[in-house]
């Protein structure tokens, strides 16, 4: 089994004062910025509020505040918003929508139609806020409510550490391999019955880039459609996640796993293309009596945005209690993935926000949550995988993971540091890859042969009609720790009530730690 716990809980500790403050910080294309209206925060080039703390490195969205929903509610608290965005020169470009989500509404930012010339920085906002809220002319709760909305990564386009990225086969620098096409000569494992499972089976929430519509390897389906798919997907959620798209970016309404190109004139297979489809492979090769919900948070390009996440988080809890409380219409769920996450620009790397409050919620209501815990090299804490640090012994585990190599050792783009819970294979991992991807690179040689419709060639690096890949990140040790656990979860049968699930994956986990 290549699955290997640490000899210690998960833990914080003190930051070094003297650490490099933009350690961990995933290196993005200015290409890749400039599409989701990111930007770097780096220290010392940033405003500051008197008597803040200097922050650390993270990514933003330069035009988009995250809000409590509280404060909508507040109309003292919305007048000292708009005050507060008054002061930054700015103003809210439209109203805060609340679709897809309860726990925090997005605000798009402009420049006010009197001020004078300038750039739209919502980190400028942040600190107006709390310089107003020292000086006591702001309500000091308003500045906890008003959060940046974080870009959260899978990885980069230009083969930098993130979670999962392309690269030459034979690099020897410290990132994580890219995807190579392969063949599977190895059958996928016998999945059983319903009727063998006691007609349920554990159910395995991925938030990923989606899934591919068709593939031979995985039977897919939308789940209000019946049957027993392998993947189920959630059409009507997406097209709730994406009625609040920003109108320059693809909308999240499709479950299914596109783009395959970025839309340039290259036509290249995008740089994350396929990652949720990785993903649900390994849950077929390793716990195939499982069954994977499909929801789409992540672009092609491995970016996502906070708040979608968030929201997508929220559903699968709404799911969860309606399930438990007795509604035949909701979808349960049983453990949520994640390969994907950010860096907190909070100098003592223990953020709060509403990410926080989700992944407790889902630990109280018993459900697991496993998190790839990134590809920087790094010892920062990565979120939320690093949030297995908060949760107590009597919750549903949060485990953060890291990437080993075949060999068994770590893997030397994992992140690591005590708050990481265990680590799982994540180097050179063979799985299911869309089959349809197709990029413009062509093999290096190429010539005709006797045989009808057959060349002698070098491997087209980038035509996954096979329907296989091999890639590499911490994003694929994520699901092979989840399906172990899965895998032991299941012994220890179903779990109708809150307490039965939280007990369950305790000792689920307790008994994996044994193996």
């Amino acid at each position: 089994m290549r699955l290997m716990f640490t000899d210690h809980a998960p833990r914080i500790e003190s930051p070094n004062p003297r650490r490099d403050r933009m350690s961990g910080v995933p290196s993005l294309s200015t290409p890749t910025l400039n599409r989701h209206h990111g930007r770097v925060l780096r220290p010392g080039h940033v405003v500051k509020a008197p008597q803040s703390p200097e922050p650390v490195g993270t990514i933003y969205r330069y035009d988009r505040l995250l809000v409590d929903s509280s404060v909508f509610e507040d109309e003292a608290q919305c007048h000292q918003l708009g005050e507060a965005l008054e002061a930054s020169g700015m103003s809210a470009a439209a109203t805060a929508s609340s679709s897809g989500g309860k726990l925090c509404r997005r605000v798009p930012l402009e420049l006010s139609p009197n001020a004078d010339p300038g750039t739209i920085d919502a980190w400028r906002v942040l600190q107006s806020i709390r310089r107003q809220a020292n000086e006591g002319t702001c309500d000091a709760a308003l500045a906890d409510r008003v959060r940046l909305e974080h870009l959260m990564v899978a990885a980069s386009d230009n083969s930098r550490p993130g979670i999962g990225g392309p690269e030459p086969i034979n690099t020897n620098l410290l990132r994580p391999q890219g995807r190579v096409p392969v063949d599977m000569v190895v059958p996928m494992p016998t999945r059983r019955s319903l009727d063998d499972l006691n007609g349920r089976r554990l159910r395995v929430a991925v938030l990923d880039t989606g899934v591919a519509q068709k593939h031979p390897a995985l039977s897919i389906a939308d789940w209000r459609e019946g049957g027993d798919p392998f993947v189920v997907v959630d059409s009507e959620f997406q097209q709730t996640l994406g009625a609040d798209a920003d109108p320059a970016l693809i909308p999240l309404d499709s479950p299914w796993d596109e783009d395959v190109h970025n839309g340039d004139l290259i036509a290249e297979v995008a740089s994350h293309y396929g990652h949720g489809t990785f993903m649900a492979g390994i849950l077929r090769q390793t716990a195939p009596d499982v069954q994977v919900y499909s929801l789409r948070v992540m672009h092609n390009d491995g970016l996502a945005f906070e708040r979608e996440v968030v929201a997508a988080l929220e559903h699968v809890a709404d799911q969860v209690e309606a399930a438990y409380a007795g509604d035949t219409e909701a979808l349960g769920v049983d453990m949520v993935i994640l390969s994907l996450g950010y860096v907190d620009e909070d100098p003592t790397d223990d953020p709060g926000g509403w990410m926080a409050d989700i992944v407790t919620r889902l630990s109280r209501l018993g459900i697991p949550v496993v998190a790839a815990a990134g590809n920087q090299s790094s010892e920062r804490p990565f979120y939320p995988a690093a949030f297995a640090t908060r949760q107590s012994e009597a919750l549903a585990p949060v485990l953060s993971v890291g990437a080993l190599n075949p060999n068994g050792n770590i893997a030397m783009f994992s992140n690591d540091g005590p708050w990481v819970s265990c680590f799982a294979s994540g180097a050179s991992v063979v799985s299911t890859f869309p089959p349809v991807a197709r990029g413009s690179l062509s093999p290096y040689r190429r010539v005709e042969t006797d045989y009808a419709g057959r060349y002698r060639e070098s491997l087209d690096p980038d035509d996954f009609s096979s329907g296989f890949a091999v890639w590499s990140g911490t994003s694929f040790a994520a699901p092979l720790a989840a399906a172990y656990l899965a895998n032991e979860m299941e012994k220890l049968g179903p779990a109708p009530t809150v307490a039965e699930a939280m007990t369950r994956s305790q000792v689920a986990l307790k008994k994996l730690k044994q193996r």
